[in-house]
């Protein structure tokens, strides 16, 4: 018997003869195909599947459902042409027709001179047409691009005619009255000429989906490249992007055109790696397209722009300066796609499984994207014209957030090219497939390449249908100081979203999501699919069940907030979301994450260096900073071993409340008299970092910055203005606001030796309205407050690179991964409480990687919740993130400053295994189940050492916990069990009384020795005391 093979290999898998492509991340496989009428629709996602097998069988789970609709009447038989629309099928009959209507419009009456012509015409124009874009008329022509063939046919007859009647208007100097054609719609155009404006392409193109054999031959030739490219930027059919100096150098570079170079901002540095196009080939007899991980020479940098049967390379200039030699234009090996009918039956839009979803032409569900044409229609169907396959991950725009790669081996990307074959506008989908992940990043690309502009009213950055199950989703949600808190519902008919119109991510949802089928989502199982949006401004998650029980997600920016005009060749994409999957639940999911944005979301220059021991003065001393109380705090600080003091809120311009101050960056010289300068090298003399606070985005009404520049906040002139914590939102959309803001901050971290910012982001945007922009354009401004918001970030850590960024928004209302981009480690939420932070890191955690967590022992009562719990306990849930302080340590008595010198050690000796170990979240404080208990623990790579921590959230007396089963151990190592922090209380078995300890505590008593194996399946006995208690072990093969 055959032998399957049972994995498809990584990277981008496409198979023309069914339509299919196969996207193969690490363990798991996601699929889709082109469908008859050029929707894509999707057929699988989850474990890798034998390569063998043709998916397509998956479609026959489709079903007729009354009333959607299917099929349509042609445009052909609408204009009267029935002859033309019974052969649209047939090729040999379309082309012995040409021949015949050929002949015949010689032989006709005058009055049917016009008809005769349009038939000729249009059934040689659709013949050729065919013939260049690689397909055969052995399938069904779309009304589009009848409609098209038709356009100039109608407008050359009607201009005929015209001639004709003013001729024999001129010699008879009467009247004679001609039959005349209806012309088409306004909004049907004729087809450009080549090289004219709104023309698809040049020489011998036609509608962009083809190329000319000879300009293939000699594509590689800089000066054809020059003479033949197009005025959007476009080279033989594709869309050119410009360069991207990402935090790794430039990773991605298309063929530009001239005026898009103009047009560029300069770059920074040598390009590290320029992407590497790979040329594709038959397999097995055109078998299948495939680029992964592999390829070798020159072949591995030519594209393939699958425009039917030929391909075309775009040539990288400036290569051969690097020592890479161009390959020779006609080596790339042409694929045939095939376009003969493969739908067993006519099925509607609404009731099949898509990847993108247009609005108005039968998918009732919530669309992919709207937009307004400006006729007023919205009705834009989108199909299926052309891919290409990308060794690498492409990316152009500077300072938006995104995952890269540092080797073109690490991804293979796949473009699909939609268009609206009436209005030419074009979509184009990235599916970038990480390699070394479970994880697939996409986003969407909308072009205008319409004769007008229009308006973009929604693009989700990502649109998936998944079969009919019975499916339930998690997510985090909260409020300011109980920030991402995990919710699990059952989806049930209709449509579930969460979403943010602050302008900002936000406390209350935070822009990840988990579906599972059959069950909600534990650590352990079912098959978890895994959507981040890698974005801090107003988002979308949304999750519809249909009538026929199949699931639709979308995610992307929120459309209400939102509107985008497109002139004439301009484009806008979409933020990135991460698409994760795992087999085994919501740990591998997060672990799979955790690793991703780690090693290719978070600043490279970061990635292996943890945060410094650092003390913040906020809760130590509030707005009450002076010179001399900075230096106390430091002294008080440096006895316990702590690294770094943090200025917090207080020390610039008139600030000593929340009334004024903000937008004056700089020094209070009532309470610095020495300035920050001096403040800065005493504290380094003392053997401390020094490290600053600031608010960029905001601005007092009782500021220098707002008598000066009242323009620069967002506010409409002829209403009032809202107030949060009394400041003012400036307008990030503005050149001018964000100039002057970055120069504040240059000059304040060029003034002194700070190692560290926290920026912070006190309020939410109201009155989202800015001087600098028309009326038409004011739908832009939330999603341009953040774009230039992200530039700062960006121009700021690229100026000063060795500058450590924390980000902050009132605690954790701008926790996402779009702030990871710039930030390493983010301040969680303004609640320090350390069982509240239990509950809000276990939820953070699901996402984002525990060495990003910004996570301080506070003072007891805690100042959010008046709450009490050990030092103990604060120290054991701190040291799961980044680690640090907010009190005030000149109130520490001895014993206590000996204490904490000892937990400081401690999270500096296991902080690597901490920060960079594999996370598995053991009992989750939501789940009720086990009692209120969390534990977790974390496990290096080699799997021969671990940290384990447990806490009582509350302990009803004389209840026990279950065994503590652990997770992430080799089966075959033996461990020493070791207890690190004893508890200091235990009952007194006379009076029943908690009362302190005379020696320490142990949960054992003694080091065990117990393989992996018993450890994950029998477990260890766990007892608490009271709540808030903890244990804290540590396991060492």
């Amino acid at each position: 018997p055959k032998i399957a093979r049972c994995k498809t290999p990584v990277g981008v898998n496409f198979y023309p003869e069914t339509r299919v492509f196969r996207l193969q991340c690490r363990d798991s496989m996601y699929a889709f195909r082109v469908d008859d009428n050029r929707n894509l629709e999707h057929l699988y996602w989850g474990p890798s599947l034998c390569e063998e097998d043709d998916l397509s069988y998956l479609t026959m789970a489709n079903a007729v459902t009354m009333f959607d609709p299917v099929g349509e009447v042609s445009v052909a038989k609408i204009l009267g042409l029935d002859e033309l629309e019974s052969m649209l099928h047939d090729e040999a009959r379309l082309t012995e027709n040409w021949k015949i209507y050929t002949k015949q419009k010689d032989h006709v009456s005058e009055e049917d001179v016009p008809r005769s012509r349009r038939l000729e015409n249009a059934s040689w124009r659709l013949w050729t047409r065919e013939r260049f874009r690689g397909g055969d008329l052995n399938r069904d022509l779309s009304d589009a691009t009848l409609m098209d063939a038709l356009g100039m046919v109608e407008q050359a007859a009607t201009a005929k005619l015209a001639q004709v009647a003013e001729l024999k208007d001129a010699g008879s100097h009467k009247q004679t009255p001609s039959k005349i054609e209806p012309s088409l719609p306004s909004k049907i155009r004729p087809i450009a000429s080549a090289g004219e404006p709104g023309s698809a392409g040049s020489g011998a193109y036609v509608q962009g989906t083809g190329v000319d054999p000879s300009a293939l031959r000699h594509a590689a030739s800089p000066a054809v490249q020059k003479a033949s490219a197009n005025q959007d930027g476009t080279f033989g059919g594709a869309r050119s992007s410009s360069m991207h100096h990402g935090p790794n150098g430039v990773h991605f570079s298309l063929v530009p055109s001239a005026d898009r170079l103009a047009k560029s901002p300069p770059l920074h540095g040598v390009p590290r790696s320029v992407m590497d196009l790979h040329k594709m080939g038959n397999d097995g007899g055109a078998h299948r397209a495939r680029m992964g991980s592999g390829g070798a020479g020159n072949a591995a940098w030519s594209s393939l722009h699958h425009h039917g049967q030929i391909g075309s390379v775009a040539y990288l200039p400036g290569l051969e300066a690097q020592g890479i030699t161009p390959p020779d234009a006609s080596d790339a090996m042409p694929v045939q796609m095939n376009w003969t009918k493969l739908d067993p039956e006519a099925i509607g839009k609404n009731t099949k499984l898509l990847e993108f979803s247009d609005k108005g032409t039968g998918d009732y569900r919530e669309p992919s994207f709207t937009v307004t044409y400006a006729d007023g229609s919205q009705v834009a169907p989108m199909e299926y014209r052309s891919h290409r396959i990308i060794r690498g991950k492409p990316f152009s725009e500077q300072y938006v957030p995104h995952v890269y790669t540092e080797s073109i081996d690490e991804a293979t990307t796949l473009i699909i090219e939609m268009v609206d074959s009436v209005t030419k506008l074009v979509i184009e989908l990235y599916f970038t497939v990480m390699h070394n992940y479970n994880a697939i990043v996409r986003r969407a690309v909308v072009i205008n390449r319409t004769n007008d502009m229009v308006r973009l009213e929604r693009l989700m950055s990502c649109t998936l249908d998944l079969d009919a199950d019975h499916y339930f989703m998690t997510m985090l949600s909260g409020g300011w100081a109980r920030e991402r808190q995990v919710v699990q519902r059952e989806l049930v008919d209709g449509l579930t979203q969460f979403k943010s119109s602050r302008g900002a991510s936000s406390h209350q949802f935070n822009p990840f999501m988990a579906i599972s089928p059959g069950r909600n989502a534990s650590e352990l199982g079912p098959s978890v699919y895994g959507f981040t949006l890698v974005y801090s401004g107003n988002f979308v998650a949304m999750a519809e069940v249909s009538e026929s029980r199949r699931l639709r997600i979308n995610m992307g920016i929120n459309p209400e907030t939102f509107q985008w005009t497109l002139e004439r060749h301009d484009s806008f994409a979409t933020p990135e979301v991460i698409m994760s999957f795992s087999q085994h639940g919501l740990g591998d999911l997060s672990r799979d994450l955790h690793g991703l944005m780690r090693q290719r979301l978070m600043p490279s220059r970061w990635r292996s260096e943890l945060c410094p021991v650092l003390l913040n003065t906020w809760e130590a001393a509030y707005f009450n900073v002076t010179h001399e109380v900075v230096i106390e705090i430091a002294r008080a600080a440096a006895r316990a071993d702590i690294e770094m003091i943090v200025l917090d809120d207080g020390w610039f311009g008139k600030r000593n409340d929340i009334n004024s101050g903000l937008g004056d960056w700089h020094v209070n010289r009532e309470k610095f008299p020495y300035g920050l300068d001096a403040l800065v090298r005493e504290v380094n003399e003392i053997g401390l970092k020094f490290g600053i606070w600031v608010e960029p985005e905001m601005v007092s009404y009782d500021s220098d910055l707002h008598r000066k520049h009242p323009d620069w906040a967002l506010h409409v002139p002829t209403r009032g203005r809202t107030t949060g914590r009394n400041q003012f939102v400036l307008d990030f959309s503005r050149r001018d606001v964000r100039d002057h803001i970055f120069q504040q901050l240059s000059d304040l971290l060029c003034s002194s030796n700070i190692c560290y910012v926290k920026w912070d982001m006190n309020r939410h945007l109201t009155e989202v309205f800015s001087h600098e922009f028309p009326a038409e354009r004011q739908g832009e401004i939330a999603h341009r407050f953040i774009l230039g918001v992200y530039e700062v970030l960006g121009r700021i850590t690229r100026a000063f690179p060795d500058v450590l960024l924390e980000t902050c928004s009132g605690g954790g209302g701008r926790f996402d991964a779009g702030m990871l981009y710039f930030s390493p480690q983010i301040w969680t939420s303004d609640n320090t409480d350390a069982v509240s932070r239990v509950l809000i890191q276990h939820g953070t955690s699901l996402a984002y990687p525990m060495r990003t967590i910004s996570a301080h022992i506070s003072a007891v009562p805690n100042h959010q919740t008046a709450r009490v719990t050990p030092l103990k306990t604060r120290a054991v849930v701190a040291m799961c993130g980044a680690f640090g302080f907010e009190l005030d340590p000149r109130e520490w008595r001895e014993e206590e400053l000996i204490e904490i010198k000892n937990y400081v050690a401690l999270y500096q000796k296991f902080a690597p295994l901490i920060a960079f170990g594999d996370l598995y979240r053991l009992w989750s404080p939501f789940d009720h189940t086990i009692g209120s208990s969390a534990a977790w623990m974390f496990v290096s790579e080699n799997r021969r050492e671990a940290i384990v921590m447990a806490l009582a959230i509350s302990r009803e007396v004389g209840r026990l916990n279950p065994l503590l089963k652990l997770q992430g151990l080799s089966t075959t190592f033996v461990y020493a069990v070791d207890e690190l922090l004893p508890g200091t209380l235990m009952r007194n078995m006379s009076t029943g009384a908690i009362e302190p300890a005379a020696h320490g505590v142990y949960q054992y008593g003694k080091t065990l020795r117990i393989s992996g194996d018993t450890l994950m399946r029998a477990g260890l006995p766990l007892k608490f005391m009271f709540d808030a208690d903890c244990v804290m072990l540590h396991l060492k093969a």
